[in-house]
């Protein structure tokens, strides 16, 4: 695709967009269409892209007000205008047609199968919620099915995110399996629904980013490779119930709306609560350690800036007690002999070296309550403070509305910047 045949030479990461979106990699376009934006605002080959990006994905609004911008730009190109144009007698079109037959009005329903991510659990769960907000924005019933290839699942136990929360639709993987008729990504088809990592990073139908999900008319498609919820917040087109919310409330809606806690689960977070919890203010502290120092070679430097705040709080609030969440000995160590009996930490599997306690053999369902029974319990406390690099402190921000000032992470919270590794090919 030409959008604009004279655009300036000087502008790389629209010409690398371009690219991108010649080979059909949509979300990495998206990335550096966006990037080329916040460099310079009056970029008119990364407008036009988006344009082209948003009539393909049937998100003809959004795809207005992006050719209208470059048309603004560059009056004289009479085909931007034509873009323009186009898209609008699509918006069109669209209003009209729901007008006539309602939103979304279909001859089948419509479903999203959201498969295991098969990393650490709240980066899974992040999959999850990125992937109900495209369910969501796209009318159809989604199911998540954590199978084989998920960390943290049970002998004996098909589906393991219901070992943990209750069903987000009536529909499941087989039913789907059994009455499905046609299938996105094609690697999919009745016959293998049930498997696990098909082509998950290489071959047909691999590396399949939301956005390749957007604008399908399959019965059934398949979600199994990562994508997070800010892939999506900027293809929210005006009408929807969703626009114009930050990413912190539409996380909170989908938890809200989506995740419940199993009741047994749930059962165990209260009484945890009440019989170890009740009559102290908490600030609840996540420290990483393991694994996590092969990701992130500040580490060390990250947590040494937890003392100092964390004295700051003592300083106000001198009976606070300290909730520790740590997948480190090392650290769990350190805590209780420098703040002693402030320190309150559940009794979980936790790591001596750079293994991460998911990789060290420990049994996955055990695993999956304890971190989530610690996000939770978290969720509890008057304050928190976290590593915004983490899956787990990042997904605690948005088990609750904090109050302003009582919610802090050490470094960016990484789930608002895209995640341009994994979409690089």
């Amino acid at each position: 695709m030409n959008a604009v045949a004279d655009a300036p030479a000087a502008v790389a990461p629209a010409m690398a967009a371009n690219d991108a979106l010649a080979r059909g990699n949509l979300q990495l376009a998206d990335y550096l269409c966006r990037e080329a934006l916040r460099a310079d605002a009056n970029d008119v080959l990364a407008l036009s892209l988006l344009g082209h990006m948003a009539s393909g994905l049937r998100r003809f609004q959004l795809a207005d007000a992006w050719f209208t911008r470059a048309a603004a730009l560059r009056p004289q190109a009479t085909e931007i205008a034509a873009w323009r144009d186009r898209a609008r007698e699509m918006a069109q079109a669209a209003r009209a047609h729901a007008a006539s037959n309602g939103p979304m009005a279909l001859a089948r329903p419509r479903y999203l199968l959201i498969k295991a991510w098969g990393y650490g659990f709240w980066s899974d769960m992040d999959h999850v919620l990125g992937q109900l907000l495209l369910a969501e924005l796209t009318g159809r019933t989604p199911v998540v099915h954590w199978g084989a290839n998920t960390l943290f699942g049970a002998a004996g136990t098909a589906n393991a995110f219901e070992l943990y929360f209750r069903p987000v639709s009536a529909a499941t993987q087989d039913g789907l399996a059994a009455w499905g008729q046609s299938f996105f990504p094609a690697k999919w088809s009745a016959f293998n629904l049930r498997d696990e990592n098909v082509n998950k990073f290489q071959g047909p139908g691999s590396r399949t980013s939301a956005l390749h999900l957007l604008a399908r008319d399959e019965d059934v498609v398949v979600s199994d490779f990562h994508g997070k919820v800010c892939d999506l917040m900027g293809w929210i087109e005006p009408d929807s119930p969703w626009h114009g919310l930050d990413y912190q409330a539409v996380y909170r809606r989908l938890l809200a709306r989506y995740v419940q806690l199993q009741p047994a689960l749930q059962a165990r977070v209260d009484a945890f609560a009440r019989e170890r919890m009740a009559g102290r203010r908490w600030v609840a502290v996540h420290v990483r350690g393991s694994d996590k120092i092969t990701e992130l070679r500040d580490l060390e430097l990250v947590n040494q800036q937890y003392q100092h705040r964390i004295e700051k709080m003592l300083q106000t609030d001198p009976a606070m007690g300290i909730f520790l969440l740590t997948d480190s000995e090392r650290f769990a160590r350190e805590y209780r002999e420098k703040y002693g009996e402030r320190v309150l930490a559940a009794d979980v599997a936790r790591s001596g070296d750079a293994t991460g306690v998911h990789y060290a053999g420990h049994e996955g369902r055990q695993l999956g309550e304890e971190v989530v029974m610690d996000a939770f319990l978290a969720a509890r406390c008057d304050a928190f403070l976290g590593n915004g690099a983490s899956n787990v402190s990042t997904a605690i921000r948005h088990l609750k509305d904090w109050a302003p000032g009582s919610f802090e992470l050490i470094g960016p919270d990484f789930l608002t910047m895209p995640n341009q590794m994994l979409h690089r090919w």
